[in-house]
């Protein structure tokens, strides 16, 4: 959600050098779409502070722009020595900022304002305007040539339309559809429209895949087998038709490859996702309790969830189904 506001910068200050900092594991998904220079994994462990304010002083940066609301964030730039601090008045973090930003006016009845507008916010204190243009993900001729292994492994028909089906969320288990039902949309999408079906996971994440893979009953590519890397999974999401998941990180994987997603959002606020959804459907019932933002349902009903009924998700997936076959 932040590769529009990085695009900007690299727009606005082509001849900068732009190092990104964050989870070493991440650095791969966000490869080869020209969007930094230099990767700087966040430390892990004991000592992580004082390892990452030293990887900063090294840096010897002129600007840091901090996209996450966390203290930690702005102290750690702060302690590093770079000389102009932007990001977000948020996590009594004001006075480590030069440029403490108020968050946007909300609109009544909206709890958050969409993540890719709030970075584009911050970069904009630079001069930086956005293309128009949501998350944009790339892959490099390498990457697609280990992937196009992989892919040949797969034993699926590539002139079938291949359906991603997503049952993990490694947010908590109240984001998980049930899978009874989303086995059952899979075999309809399998008999009915002639689809090969890919469950896709994460790890920890594989024991939800096979028991997904056992209630459909069927035969099915399972990539709980042998995982994925992160890079090579943005190959595998290019080919899909479809992706249908939860409110997970996959579904942002998707979109930067645009592959259209049907999204069953119960537990979390769509507002903060709300922007450039061209290649997104979001099913999500109006129930009272939703959204609680909870890991588990705090009720026990899950009823935000259960109230999505297999055949909407079928309905929205045959949309993208047809419209993909009409190209």
């Amino acid at each position: 959600m932040a590769t529009p506001a990085l695009r900007g910068l690299r727009r606005r200050f082509p001849d900068a050098s732009v190092s990104l900092m964050g989870g070493g594991h991440l650095e791969p998904l966000l490869a080869d779409a020209n969007l930094f220079d230099e990767w700087i994994p966040v430390a892990k462990g004991n000592n992580k502070v004082r390892q990452n304010i030293e990887s900063i002083q090294a840096g010897r940066y002129d600007v840091a722009v901090l996209f996450p609301h966390s203290f930690r964030t702005a102290y750690e730039t702060w302690r590093g020595g770079v000389p102009r601090r932007i990001g977000m008045a948020r996590q009594w973090r004001s006075l480590l900022l030069t440029d403490p930003l108020k968050m946007p006016q909300l609109a009544p009845e909206r709890r958050a304002y969409p993540m890719h507008h709030e970075y584009l916010e911050v970069v904009a204190t630079l001069g930086v305007e956005g293309d128009g243009i949501g998350s944009r993900l790339s892959a490099s001729p390498a990457c697609r040539d280990r992937a196009q292994q992989r892919l040949q492994s797969l034993k699926c028909d590539p002139s079938r339309p291949w359906v991603g089906l997503h049952p993990g969320a490694a947010f908590g288990p109240s984001k998980i559809w049930p899978l009874d039902r989303l086995a059952e949309v899979a075999r309809q999408l399998q008999d009915e429209d002639d689809c090969e079906l890919v469950i896709t996971c994460g790890p920890g994440e594989e024991e939800l895949a096979k028991d997904l893979e056992s209630q459909i009953g069927r035969e099915v590519t399972n990539l709980a087998n042998a995982l994925w890397p992160l890079d090579e999974l943005k190959v595998l999401m290019e080919k899909f038709a479809l992706l249908i998941t939860g409110d997970t990180g996959p579904r942002h994987i998707a979109a930067g490859m645009g592959t259209p997603q049907v999204v069953l959002m119960g537990p979390t606020s769509p507002d903060y996702t709300d922007a450039f959804l061209q290649t997104t459907t979001v099913l999500r019932k109006d129930v009272e309790c939703s959204p609680c933002q909870k890991k588990v349902c705090p009720l026990g009903h899950h009823d935000c969830m259960t109230a999505i009924a297999p055949d909407e998700v079928l309905a929205a997936a045959r949309k993208w189904l047809a419209a993909s076959h009409s190209h």
